[in-house]
């Protein structure tokens, strides 16, 4: 019979019943002493991207009083007369060779195509 009580017991210890004693609900913790933990975690996540382009196109065009002889563009109009370099122009199928012809004009020395007797 021992035999078998000690079987019993040793099975029962190894499924873990055992005999508690629980307390009653409406009871109070003994001791005055009270812990209180406080987690506050915070996580502030800003991300800013400011994209600015500015683009400025300017197209100034000036026309100065050309006096004496100055750095011509070909091309270009000064004071309404066309500047073609010191070479003949071709103008309604016809050649005219540089300071030759109504269509020339002599500006201080420089001849320029004359916008206003020849237009183009």
């Amino acid at each position: 019979m021992l035999k078998k009580l000690s079987l019993v017991l040793s099975v029962l210890a190894a499924l873990g019943f055992t005999v508690t004693i629980s307390a009653p609900a409406d009871a109070k913790p003994q001791g005055s002493s009270k812990s209180v933990h406080v987690n506050k975690t915070v996580h502030v996540n800003k991300t800013v991207h400011v994209n600015k382009s500015v683009n400025v196109h300017r197209n100034v065009h000036v026309n100065k009083t050309v006096h004496g002889h100055g750095n011509f563009v070909v091309g270009r109009t000064y004071n309404g007369h066309m500047w073609y370099g010191h070479n003949r122009h071709f103008w309604h199928g016809q050649w005219y060779d540089y300071g030759i012809g109504t269509c020339w004009i002599n500006v201080d020395g420089d001849w320029f195509w004359n916008e206003l007797a020849c237009p183009l």
